[in-house]
């Protein structure tokens, strides 16, 4: 049984180093659509364009529309190109590629069906992203996402028949193999994409940037219509692209956690992706390698990315919270199974559920899949949890329950790819502790602490969830613990929620025993303070999640030991209290 075919590893979309290796080996040996000649309609007027860090300049020089000049910006140098006879420009950046029909001997008579000069020019966008350039083709190179991600796209294009035929250098994508006409979908490798449908033509370049994980977007937009018709067609095509583009930015935030390294792609549905991931591997490998297949290309591409690629920098917190068990919430905060929130913590995006059997699980929110988010909500209920990339589906334990288009596949097994689960634990008063180290088997906590005041106070585990609020602060989450001469940073710190937290207690109720001569704390390092009130059901808790070196979530939530909700107007100003406080820690 042949193996199934994996992703690039991770480190490949995060690594400064193997970008300037991809820029020699892949990028300086390419060709470049720059767009259909009517872009060119004025006389003399240059437009510009960068890849990979090569600046350059197209030209019209006469009336002649095939009279056309490209030159690199810096160097002035003319650059190779070639025109095709539907009226299409391609470009080089360097010597180093080589002659267009060698490395598109396939493609005249597939483009030549499109007469492209008849496609008048209407708009050109760009903009950043926050995704490496290979983020983006491999969402480009495969239909699999659509209907969970592009409803309109999906309502002309049905991804039901959806096939992606690979030549070399390039790809044509076709809706349905009955219609193999119906459109006009191309990706030239290694980062360029023509598209005809909908009574128009979009073409898109993904940059590389110096930063690994940021890319350029460049679209241009050619339609026969103009106006409302035109506005109609352009608006479409926008919605699938930013659709794509927050595809893209999340997923290459998981990309770069270090949690995901690599995941299994559809040898059905997704042979465009690996067609133009084995491109890449084969152009990176030394050519003394010779010929290997792709497994052992994939070791050889391990090797590499181990031996250059960057080390994460990681956040000043991450050393200390990985080898550390967190309070990071109470059980009472999932009133039912399949309740849940997520939480960012030491760069890590955590989602914590309640599962069927009545325990809090803790995963990792990223699908096994190609690294997207389980779910984007900060807070939810269900008992199934599905990827709205390509539809991967777990159940409330971090099983995978679903995998479209993959079942069927030789070699799939739905029990190696669950979500990756974090240690959690819930002691005897409730409270939900977990621990980021990645050691199979690791110490439990020590609960002394908390349930001592437990027992102290009558704290349980069938408490209520009152309200609570989770903000982002710009400070480092040490200015929280300042109150504590264990994690004391400064002298100047401000107030701590330890003296303010009672008094605006007491300024909301009224009554004494929220006074601070009443109110009892405890600290559960690191960054958790637990708040009890002599007499009062009322108890809170605050903690702080460090995102980075800089940056931090504040989490207050507010818990009762009998039925006693709050009013409105007392949760309101709470809550202002809370975002004060948070911006006076900012300050």
């Amino acid at each position: 049984m042949a193996p199934l075919t994996r992703t690039l590893p991770a480190s490949w979309y995060c690594s400064s180093p193997l970008y300037q290796l991809e820029r020699r080996a892949v990028f300086l040996k390419s060709w470049y659509l720059l767009g259909p000649l009517t872009r060119f309609h004025t006389v003399g007027e240059e437009i510009d364009y960068e890849m990979a860090g090569v600046p350059l300049s197209a030209c019209r020089m006469s009336e002649d529309i095939h009279d056309i000049k490209v030159i690199n910006k810096e160097t002035r140098e003319n650059m190779r190109f070639y025109t095709t006879e539907t009226g299409l420009l391609f470009s080089t950046i360097s010597d180093e590629a080589p002659s267009f029909d060698e490395f598109f001997p396939e493609l005249k008579p597939l483009i030549n069906t499109v007469d492209f000069t008849k496609l008048p020019y209407r708009r050109s966008i760009k903009y950043e992203g926050r995704f490496n350039w290979k983020t983006m083709v491999d969402g480009y190179q495969e239909c699999l996402h659509c209907q969970y991600t592009h409803p309109s796209f999906s309502l002309y294009y049905p991804p039901t028949f959806y096939t992606v035929y690979n030549h070399k250098n390039f790809c044509q994508h076709v809706a349905d193999p009955k219609k193999p006409h119906d459109g006009l979908f191309l990706y030239f490798f290694p980062n360029c994409t023509l598209n005809v449908y909908g009574g128009g033509m979009s073409s898109f370049r993904v940059c590389p940037t110096d930063k690994p994980g940021v890319t350029r977007m460049e679209f241009d937009y050619y339609n026969l219509e103009t106006g409302d018709k035109f506005e109609e067609y352009f608006n479409f095509v926008r919605t699938v692209a930013m659709e794509d583009y927050e595809l893209c930015e999340k997923a290459q935030e998981n990309l770069e956690k270090g949690v995901y390294s690599e995941g299994i792609l559809n040898p059905e549905k997704e042979t465009g992706v690996a067609y133009y991931q084995q491109q890449v591997l084969d152009m990176h490998v030394d050519e003394r390698v010779g010929r290997l297949d792709r497994a052992e290309h994939m070791q050889t591409a391990l090797k590499i990315s181990q031996r250059i690629a960057s080390k994460t920098a990681l956040s000043c917190c991450r050393p200390q919270l990985t080898a550390s068990w967190l309070c990071v919430t109470h059980c009472s905060r999932f009133a039912k199974p399949g309740d849940y929130i997520s939480l960012a913590l030491a760069d890590f995006t955590i989602l914590l559920i309640l599962s069927k059997d009545k325990i809090v699980r803790a995963f990792h929110n990223v699908c096994r899949h190609r690294a997207y988010a389980v779910t984007k909500k900060a807070a939810g209920s269900s008992l199934v949890l599905r990827c709205r990339y390509h539809g991967w589906t777990y159940d409330s334990k971090g099983k995978l329950l679903k995998a479209p288009h993959f079942d069927e596949i030789d070699g799939f097994d739905k029990s190696e790819n669950s979500l990756f689960s974090i240690h959690t634990c819930t002691d005897r008063a409730g409270f939900v502790y977990i621990s980021l180290d990645a050691e199979r088997d690791i110490q439990p906590p020590n609960l002394k602490g908390l349930q001592n005041l437990a027992l102290e106070t009558g704290l349980r585990a069938g408490s209520k969830w009152l309200t609570g609020w989770s903000l982002n602060g710009a400070f480092n989450w040490k200015v929280f613990s300042s109150y504590d001469h264990q994690y004391a940073v400064s002298t100047s710190a401000p107030p701590s929620l330890v003296s303010l937290l009672p008094r605006i207690f007491y300024n909301l109720f009224r009554k004494s025993h929220f006074s601070t001569a009443n109110c009892k704390t405890s600290a559960w390092a690191p960054g958790s303070v637990v708040f009890t009130f002599r007499s009062s059901p009322l108890w809170a808790t605050a903690t702080a999640l460090p995102v980075s070196a800089t940056q931090t979530t504040l989490q207050l939530e507010v818990f009762s030991t009998a039925d006693l909700p709050l009013e409105e107007i007392t949760v309101k100003n709470l809550k202002a209290f809370f975002e004060a406080y948070v911006g006076g820690l900012e300050r």
